[in-house]
């Protein structure tokens, strides 16, 4: 099934947004109950990257132009949700962690926005590919599936510290210039992907039976 919007459909409209932000939650210990949550640098990094792309676009920010699963409300369809936000996203930008590989949702999220990709390319086979990583580590500390090896995550214009420490490296580490020259790089690079990929929604119909990817092989 067609989405109705996807003959019409060039960019993000009203509420769809840009992006959608993959990643694996940080279990909070003991001590860090009540403090706070550690995945805090992530959705701060998320907020920036909202920013930065609000001023980049006309999107009109109803909804941030950048999903993140922790805004959905108490009681939400919360897989339904999901599959909407990867149904009608531009970009996909999973962020590389150690836990991210070992989680089956997020193997999950790759195939569904993978097989939306692959729809795409049956009518037009040009189409870039719209799967923008994040290094939140160093590749040193990550073990990647081939699913995400296929994929170009060492860009070369962020600079060699965020190839060598990764995002979270960078603001830990205390450098604050080189951190919010990466974000801006990331947020150019995604506002970019989506003008180049294009992508039509999809019905969420076609997200039936997800595998995780990050189990196969080659």
């Amino acid at each position: 099934m067609t989405h109705p919007l996807a003959a019409a459909r060039a960019l993000p409209t009203a509420g769809d947004p840009y992006f959608f932000l993959s990643y694996a939650r940080v279990p909070a210990t003991e001590e860090e109950r009540g403090r706070g949550h550690p995945d805090q640098d992530l959705v701060d990094f998320h907020r920036e990257l909202c920013r930065h792309i609000m001023q980049l676009t006309d999107h009109d920010g109803t909804e941030p132009p950048g999903f993140l699963d922790r805004q959905m409300g108490i009681g939400a369809d919360w897989e339904r949700n999901l599959k909407h936000a990867l149904a009608t996203c531009q970009v996909f930008v999973p962020v590389y962690t150690k836990r991210y590989f070992s989680r089956e949702w997020c193997g999950k999220e790759w195939d569904a926005f993978a097989r939306r990709q692959a729809r795409q390319h049956e009518t037009r086979p040009y189409t870039v590919n719209a799967i923008v990583p994040v290094l939140w580590l160093s590749p040193a500390h990550l073990d990647l599936p081939p699913v995400a090896e296929a994929v170009q995550y060492l860009h070369p214009d962020l600079g060699p510290s965020y190839l060598t420490m990764g995002l979270y490296g960078l603001r830990e580490a205390g450098y604050a210039i080189q951190y919010r020259r990466v974000v801006w790089g990331i947020a150019q690079t995604i506002v970019k992907v989506a003008q180049q990929a294009r992508l039509d929604p999809c019905d969420t119909g076609l997200f039936d039976h997800l595998r995780n990817v990050f189990e196969e092989g080659p």
